[in-house]
């Protein structure tokens, strides 16, 4: 997350900046950043919001604005101390005024150990955060005076520093117009006079040097009644006399040595963004002799080096060498004999002084590089061996070089550090559509997306839309770049020669036949994070050269490597990959592919769900699972990870391979329970009843419909409920499977029970008990059978019936079931001991149920036994541990957005705030 007070008060996480809320809420965070980690007392607080006359809601109204700051935030930002006192958990990285300050210490310390170039890379970043003046947006608040005046003063500096960073530089001439500019806006300042009469006289125009020290001295006399400093005085008897202390001295003098090259090309139209990229360049560039930019084929890295370099070209006085390898392009890479020619030639070399072997030329361009600060830029390698070719050896510069390959031969050689080139963030994709375009409206932040936020694609779909005078003609291209099937088509222009299609190719061309169909098959996968061991079941290799293959497609930028062996493709990669499979692979080809996909994704999902549902009825026959879980925490985080991928399994599997499809989303049916993935749940079991209807499986849809009622109940849609558990009883009396008919009745008990219609769950309980009783070993069933009396008598009123009920399903669940069915009673248990005057009872029932949920990793049921026990400590009038309880519950309530989340926080307004940390 990250804060911003140079300018309008922000915060970012990410590519979101959320609403900050009412004016003395923004108030209380910006005085609260003002100080990190720093504790301000509840009178402090109240005094710099309202003033001396606060009115008498202030510290209810206090407290209101830190609880609206941690739902913002984060639960753990604002703390609330012992003593009424409040801080804000933020790190100096996180604080842009933070950052600004330590980075122009860093430039002080630069310029005092003699190292102008490095403190004018630290001070311009720094300058680079300034948005304005600090807190803008609440600049009448005299609470935030004092660091107002603190950050400017800061700022003053840094441009005062900066500036003599530049005359050190030699930038003398370049600096004047912007000193008569600062001069004027800070005439007291008499180091900005000193910097301006010194860029003068060594531009030349030693009159207009002692001129400025007239105007300097008549502004300080007239204003201040006062003469100026001894460095003033100083300077101007130095220019007086011609002090030839006053030239220039610095490291960037050489000896004329013949022409000087300037090959970059001019800076790119329409730059915009990647200042971190470039911060990120000064940081690596110095002190290195080679540095790589890589990343995706049309990322922007070829602009990135070329504006870094028009940025930087001080830093090389010695001349700029610049090189198209053509590494990725129609016509073969160049040469490296070729580039050494030009570059000889260009350094002066007579033609017949160039040698015929490459090697001879490597050796001649090294010798005349040895001693010279020049920037050489290879753009668009093609290889490793290429790069070597062209390296200067021990030079005093450097060279500069972009690939879509990750480079990594020249990383392990030469120790080359590299810079990985990524999209856009959301505000710079956008602003680089509206550089181009005449509108401003809200489908701009979506196309964007739609073009992965890649300067390329973006670009084309500007200039698509660049004549268009009318505010539907992007509403419209997103409507159909929204289409999968025809958004590539829409990002080509020239007859295709300008195209994603285009730079995509040539960036599979180099690849092996086996890397470039391995290419194919991944794109046939449904969902956005395929496993190795998915894509072995796709390729149909084994797991070595599996992983061989797609390390050559992250090797091509084609492919990404994340956590646990996942690896991710960009949208418009994806789809281009999608299209080849489509084209390159015969239908037998894909058909197999997909079903051992399918296969391989049925297997590990029901082999997780039995680690997580041991005790209950098995989701349907299958061999081995491929993969093997140690515990629940392993099965809940496999899931976790591949929750994407099976999701889109199901769905894209549905109509062409619909036995796999309902049987991998009920596989899933434990961790969707223990989630509260409640919508998803929904929808993806929609699909799957379809599905198993579709694959002529009764018994299929009948486990799917069942499971379906439950997730309709949750989301209050009793009706569809209780129609799913009714088709789901006759399909299951059909088949003779008494247990399936019981649990179809057990849930649509359920069912009524959340209605709050519990005369109802009871006439259905009584009717799946008696089917029950030729199910002696059903003990999962009877427990919740049990529980689920337990609940509706509880209703009802009948305390002594309902606690019977759950003593019974807790006797059975210790026996025959998880943690998870334990902990659910309990905390069921614990309001029943509450409402029934048993306090002490019910914080036991509540702290067992916590630490079950707990290890049983139930995201929800841990928060529910956190309410549970919040609430048996106010019924003793235990107000601080009732608090600790209901704010934890309160947290992940509001983080799922639950409808338990009101009812918690009016408890806690009810307890006077949050509880103290």
């Amino acid at each position: 997350m990250e804060f911003e007070v140079l300018g309008p008060l922000r915060v970012r996480s990410g590519d979101v900046v959320p609403v900050l809320g009412p004016r003395k809420q923004r108030l209380l965070l910006a005085v609260l950043l003002g100080h990190p980690h720093g504790s301000f007392s509840a009178d402090y607080l109240v005094d710099a919001l309202w003033g001396s006359e606060p009115p008498p809601s202030a510290g209810a109204n206090l407290r209101l604005y830190t609880r609206g700051l941690r739902v913002i935030l984060g639960p753990d930002r604002v703390v609330r101390e012992r003593g009424a006192g409040y801080r804000l958990d933020v790190d100096c990285a996180e604080v842009d005024a933070c950052r600004f300050v330590a980075s122009v210490r860093e430039g002080q310390e630069a310029l005092a150990a003699d190292n102008p170039a490095r403190a004018r890379r630290e001070l311009g970043a720094a300058l680079e955060l300034w948005q304005g003046p600090p807190f803008v947006d609440l600049s009448a608040t005299s609470a935030l005076s004092e660091e107002r005046s603190r950050l400017e003063e800061w700022h003053l500096v840094a441009l005062e520093q900066r500036i003599e960073a530049d005359l050190r530089l030699g930038q003398d001439a370049s600096l004047v117009a912007e000193l008569s500019a600062l001069v004027n806006r800070h005439a007291f300042r008499e180091r900005l006079w000193s910097h301006l009469m010194l860029a003068l006289y060594r531009s030349g125009r030693r009159a207009d040097a002692l001129e400025t020290y007239r105007r300097a001295r008549g502004v300080l006399v007239d204003e201040l009644g006062l003469e100026p400093g001894p460095e003033l005085r100083s300077l101007e008897r130095a220019i007086l006399t011609s002090d030839p202390e006053l030239r220039r001295t610095d490291a960037t003098e050489v000896p004329a040595r013949g022409p000087v090259p300037a090959q970059l090309p001019g800076s790119p139209l329409g730059f915009v963004g990647r200042d971190a990229e470039i911060n990120r360049l000064n940081e690596i560039t110095e002190g290195a002799g080679v540095v790589a930019v890589v990343g995706p084929a049309g990322v922007g890295k070829t602009a990135l080096a070329v504006r870094w370099a028009q940025l930087s070209r001080h830093l090389f006085p010695d001349g700029q060498l610049f090189a198209d390898l053509r590494g990725f392009g129609a016509e073969a890479p160049l040469h490296p004999g070729l580039v050494l020619e030009r570059f000889l030639r260009a350094l002066d070399v007579p033609p017949w002084r160039i040698p015929a072997e490459t090697e001879e030329r490597g050796a001649v361009f090294r010798s005349l590089m040895a001693d010279r600060r020049m920037l050489v830029v290879l753009d668009n390698a093609a290889s490793a061996a290429q790069v070597r070719a062209l390296l200067p050896g021990a030079a005093r510069g450097l060279t500069l070089v972009t690939s879509r390959l990750r480079l990594d031969g020249l990383a392990t050689t030469h120790g080359v550090p590299r810079l990985s080139l990524g999209p856009l963030p959301m505000a710079d994709a956008v602003a680089l559509i509206r550089e181009r375009l005449p509108y401003h409206g809200k489908g701009a932040e979506r196309l964007a997306e739609l073009c992965d936020r890649i300067p390329l694609a973006l670009r084309i779909a500007a200039s698509r839309l660049e004549m268009s005078t009318y505010d539907s003609a992007v509403a419209e291209l997103v409507a159909e770049m929204a289409d999968e099937r025809v958004r590539l088509d829409r990002l080509a222009v020239d007859e295709d020669e300008i195209s994603v299609r285009a730079v995509l190719r040539a960036s599979l061309r180099p690849l092996s036949e086996a890397a470039r169909r391995t290419f194919h098959l991944l794109g046939l996968h449904p969902g956005p994070k395929p496993s190795l061991s998915v894509a072995v079941a796709l390729a149909g290799g084994s797991a070595g050269e599996t992983r061989e293959l797609l390390g050559r497609l992250v090797s091509a930028h084609l492919l990404q490597p994340v956590s646990g062996d996942h690896y991710v493709m960009h949208d418009l990669v994806r789809i281009y990959a999608h299209e080849r499979g489509l084209a390159e692979e015969s239908a037998e080809r894909r058909d197999q592919a997909m079903t051992a996909m399918l296969t391989w994704y049925r297997d590990a999902a029901n082999a997780a769900d039995r680690v997580l549902r041991p005790k209950e009825r098995p989701n349907f026959t299958s061999p081995a699972g491929p993969v093997e879980f140690a515990d629940e925490n392993a099965a809940l985080a496999w899931f976790d990870a591949d929750a994407a991928n099976l999701n889109a399994a199901v769905r894209a599997a549905a109509h062409t391979h619909p036995a796999p499809a309902w049987q991998i989303a009920a596989a899933m049916y434990g961790w969707l329970q223990r989630r509260h993935h409640t919508k998803q749940w929904a929808d993806l079991y929609t699909v799957a009843a379809e599905a198993a209807v579709r694959a002529g499986d009764p018994g299929g849809e009948a486990m799917i419909t069942g499971r379906l009622a439950v997730a309709h109940s949750l989301l209050g849609d009793t009706d569809s409920a209780v129609a799913a558990c009714l088709r789901a009883h006759r399909l299951r009396l059909g088949l003779g499977d008494t247990l399936g008919a019981a649990t179809a009745l057990l849930n649509l008990a359920a069912v009524y029970v959340n209605a709050r219609r519990p005369e109802e769950a009871i006439r259905r309980l009584d009717e799946a008990a008696a089917l029950g009783t030729s199910l002696p070993d059903a003990h999962h069933f009877h427990a919740l059978l049990h529980s689920n009396l337990g609940e509706a008598h509880h209703l009802v009123g009948r305390l002594d019936q309902a606690m019977s009920h759950y003593r019974t399903s807790l006797e059975i669940s210790e026996t025959g079931c998880g943690d998870r069915d334990i902990a659910q009673i309990l905390v069921s248990m614990s309001a029943l001991h509450r409402d029934m005057g048993a306090y002490e009872s019910s914080v036991s029932c509540g702290r067992r149920a916590l630490a079950l949920a707990t290890r049983a990793g139930d995201t929800v049921l841990r928060a529910e036994s956190h309410e549970a026990l919040g609430l048996a400590h106010v019924a003793r009038e235990r107000v601080k541990e009732a608090a600790a309880h209901l704010e934890a519950a309160l947290a992940v309530y509001e983080e799922l957005g639950h409808d338990k989340a009101g009812v918690v926080r009016d408890h806690l307004d009810r307890l006077g705030g949050a509880p103290v940390r």
